[in-house]
């Protein structure tokens, strides 16, 4: 009982030991409040008001007592008020925290550009000023190319570092835009994509744009990502292409109208200046395959990271190692620490060539609010211990925590900011237990430990030095484990994804990040100073970054290493977080100790991620004797899921043109929302890219049953076909190759009884891949359900040859709707009620849905309404909705 006792008085004591973890919890609270139930900042600010205005009555009706009863009574009342007057205090922060969020908002929906634009891009001239530093990144499209090209044995082409193709990104303020003939102006801020490398423009710079602009629009398949969160935090409200370098037209001061520049931020520029000449001097200096990994690590600059990288990261829980953080910077207040006591600096000076160094990072850096909360906690710590102040590592935590909420309220609703708050409680937590100082027992260990020690002291130095190794292994191990365990939850909501494998992984890398690091800041400093000498810790550098990216490879390789899973839904990821919050309160309370607690705490631990992979594969519901087809939306390319019922899922193609990196980025969201970790089978029509390029991706995140091609599919060459055969050996795939009049070979009863083959014939006809197409007949009640790949002539008049299908059913339009290719004859042979488009913006042109409805039928188009879904049920019902119109 004593325990219990104790552990409640620290909890009644929490408010004023660490009172600005009390004021963060209700910053937070109140940017929650608002972001749930948004308002007007005019109302926040009233309440505001009002929660003062009772603080103050409370408190001038306080009167003091007259006798021991009306006394009595009077204490009574006095608790009561105090109590009051709390709330109030508490609810007048609650509100003012939620009127900085409603006052944001507010803020970024003033933009006067959100009125004229839409989600379809429009040409224009902008002229506008630069608002934050350039970012270069890698062409996807153009690298890829470069590197495949090189493994293509058929052409013999080779890569050449040397043709890596860069991007620029800018984040521009709009000043006018040209409407009609003449130029307006407006006011927001514009994300723009310049196919080409413009470094040399700086924050404050003027410039003229001439591309194509549109507004972000909301996704359009199911469980795919929603751009518009991303881009409303980062306070961006359209995006712009530009073609080329030229396109973007630096300006003199005088050319843009007077008073639209904000006044000349000298500084801003010179810390740009900075980064952009650390940045070269990576690239300069490091080899070209580890300049990307160098710059995530040094510059945390990812856009040099290549997608595949980027997924091994993901999958093996490292991506925090190659992004700037307090991390980072703790290694360089550690370095400059030591170089303060090699040159004997007194303490005064310490501190203050500390905090030069940490705020220079942090500027060359971008001021990300990863390494803005580490340099607020390491100030308050740095600052703490030169006035020889006490202080309380969450309380310096909760600092930082309240200036990011005040100073970026939006930011804090970012899966990065959370993680990386959630990582740095977790291990202030572990390396300092809630209530270790305050409880007989404890100290009682703590003395026992000393003991330890000492004994330790006397034993022979082999001995020490295996009880220190086991021991800071044991240790970093408990950290990574409790830290993975804590962001858990997160990490698969948001990257479907759970790594075991990054508890030890991350502990074996952490050492060399530290001393790579090290080489790429000594690097970029030698590249200032003394240039001819900066090859040397570069060279260093990237050895270390050759050896961790092995190392992660490796670990992304290793089965069981990470599972790729649907993410459990949103409600029970808060619980999990409540819950949490209150073990952590009463679990002082607990009179369970050691082996007994531990288990309490593995079993709810077990039981909620039981029931989290329970809710996240629970299939979507489905109408029995319901075939479901969903047209994705993945722009000029195919991918038809297919659903006879709730336990079987198959595929129609799986690709899209442009997809260099060979992802499956809009398909596996969409399987991802219905639950599924395995695909029965996936029917490839031809070898266009277009219709199998995302099948590695695919093989990667879900378990496949078989593959189902036409005659000679994989008789051609190039490296996406390669790269396909590849992923089916690995993963050991069988393949099964139909024909016309073939029925797909199955054990016992099965839908696939209601799958036809239509074509191609068993011996190939003359012509391309495309006229080989493979065409299925899928039939669903008195209906059928038609997909015919890319057909085009010959093939289209041996298909229309063939008995035809019932009238009335659903076709898949052949060729993404080309009107080149005879769509018109499989139209009239088809009969189809509904043609549904899988293509990009060509297919959404007038002329293709005139062209598909000639005959009386209803046409829809992928890249106009978004992820399409077709229901047949047994009975002849039909129903069709598109994602934009109606999500599901």
């Amino acid at each position: 009982m004593r325990q219990g006792s104790l552990s409640t008085r620290h909890l009644t004591e929490l408010p004023s030991r660490q009172p600005l973890t009390m004021f963060a919890a209700i910053g937070l609270a109140g940017l929650t409040l608002n972001h749930v139930w948004p308002q007007s900042p005019r109302v926040w600010f009233g309440a505001m008001i009002a929660m003062a205005i009772a603080w103050v009555l409370a408190w001038l009706v306080v009167t003091p007592g007259r006798s021991d009863t009306a006394g009595s009574r009077t204490r009574s009342q006095i608790r009561l008020q105090s109590r009051f007057r709390t709330v109030c205090w508490f609810g007048f922060f609650l509100f003012a925290f939620a009127g900085r969020h409603a006052l944001d908002e507010w803020q970024y929906a003033s933009a006067t550009i959100r009125e004229i634009l839409t989600y379809e891009e429009e040409p224009t001239v902008m002229v506008a000023v630069v608002d934050e530093p350039v970012r270069l990144q890698r062409d996807a499209l153009e690298n890829t190319v470069a590197r495949t090209s090189g493994l293509d044995g058929a052409r013999g082409n080779k890569t050449v570092a040397s043709d890596v193709q860069y991007q620029t990104r800018l984040i521009v303020r709009v000043l006018t835009m040209r409407r009609g003939t003449r130029q307006v102006p407006f006011t927001g801020r514009v994300m723009v994509m310049v196919d080409a490398e413009r470094e040399d423009l700086r924050p404050g710079d003027p410039v003229e744009l001439y591309g194509r602009i549109a507004a972000i629009p909301p996704p359009s398949n199911p469980g795919e990502t929603d751009q518009r969160i991303a881009a409303r935090r980062q306070n961006i409200h359209a995006r712009m292409r530009v073609g080329s370098a030229d396109q973007v037209q630096l300006l003199r001061g005088d050319e843009v109208t007077k008073g639209a520049l904000p006044w000349d931020n000298a500084l801003q520029r010179w810390l740009a200046d900075r980064a952009a000449s650390a940045r070269d001097t990576i690239l300069k200096q490091i080899e070209p395959s580890q300049r990307g990994l160098a710059l995530a690590l040094t510059l945390g600059q990812r856009d040099f990271l290549d997608r595949p990288t980027n997924e091994r990261l993901l999958v093996t829980g490292t991506a925090h190692l190659l992004s700037v953080s307090g991390l980072h910077l703790g290694i360089i207040v550690l370095l400059t620490g030591a170089v303060a006591g090699l040159l004997r600096l007194p303490i005064a000076g310490s501190v203050t060539l500390i905090v030069i160094v940490m705020l220079f990072y942090v500027a060359i850096t971008g001021a990300r609010p990863p390494v803005t909360r580490a340099a607020i906690l390491m100030s308050t710590v740095i600052l703490a211990r030169l006035l020889a102040r006490p202080h309380h590592p969450l309380n310096s935590l909760s600092l930082a925590a309240i200036i990011l909420m005040l100073w970026m309220p939006a930011e804090i609703f970012g899966i990065g900011v959370q993680l990386s708050f959630l990582a740095v409680a977790t291990l202030l937590m572990c390396g300092r237990p809630f209530s270790s100082a305050l409880t007989p027992a404890a100290e009682t260990i703590r003395v026992e430990e000393r003991f330890d020690e000492l004994a330790q002291q006397s034993h022979a130095a082999w001995r020490r030095l295996l009880s220190f190794c086991l021991s800071w292994t044991g240790r970093v191990l408990w950290y990574s484990g409790a830290v993975t365990l804590m962001a858990l939850p997160l990490v698969w909501s948001q990257f479907h994804v759970v790594s075991p494998i990054s508890v030890i992984v991350n502990v074996m890398l952490s050492p060399l990040m530290a001393l790579a690091l090290s080489a790429g800041v000594m690097t970029i400093l030698l590249g200032w100073w003394l240039p001819s000498l900066a090859w040397i810790p570069g060279g260093v550098c990237g050895k270390l970054l050759s050896i961790m990216q092995w190392m992660i490879n490796s670990a992304a390789g290793l089965p069981g290493g990470h599972f790729w899973l649907p993410s459990p839904p949103t409600f029970w990821i808060v619980i999990f977080y409540l819950g949490l919050i209150a073990w952590a309160a009463i679990r002082p309370m607990v009179t369970s100790q050691g082996i007994r607690r531990r288990m309490i705490e593995a079993s709810l631990l077990v039981s909620w991620i039981g029931i989290a992979y329970g809710l996240a594969t629970n299939s979507a519901d489905l109408p029995d004797q319901t075939l479901e087809a969903t047209f994705v939306d993945v722009g000029h390319g195919t991918a038809t899921i297919l659903r006879p019922n709730e336990r079987e899922v198959w595929l129609y193609d799986c690709g899209w043109m442009g997809n260099a990196n060979a992802t499956s980025r809009n398909i596996e969201d969409a399987l991802w929302a219905l639950g599924a970790t395995h695909i029965d089978g996936i029917f490839l029509s031809h070898a266009d890219t277009d219709h199998f390029n995302a099948l590695p991706g695919l093989a990667k995140r879900f378990s496949i049953g078989v593959i189902v091609v036409p005659p000679g599919f994989f008789d051609g060459d190039g490296f996406a076909l390669a790269q396909a055969s590849e992923t089916i050996r690995r993963h050991r795939i069988p393949v099964l190759e139909v024909h016309r009049g073939e029925r797909v070979r199955h054990a016992g009863p099965s839908w696939l009884d209601r799958v036809t083959v239509l074509h191609p014939p068993e011996e190939r006809i003359e012509g391309n891949d495309n006229a080989n197409s493979l065409v299925l007949r899928i039939n669903s009640g008195n209906r059928v359900l038609l997909l015919p790949g890319d057909l085009e002539p010959p093939g289209t008049a041996v298909l229309t040859n063939t008995p035809r299908p019932p009238p009335g059913g659903v076709m898949m339009a052949p060729h993404h709707g080309s009107l080149q290719m005879d769509a018109e004859a499989v139209l009239r042979w088809a009969r189809p009620l509904e043609t549904i488009v899988s293509g990009g913006r060509r297919a959404a042109k007038p002329e293709v849905t005139e062209m598909l409805s000639a005959a009386g039928g209803g046409v829809h188009v992928t890249s106009r309404e978004g992820a399409i879904r077709v229901r047949m049920g047994a009975e002849g019902a039909l129903q069709i909705h598109a994602f934009s119109e109606q999500p599901w």
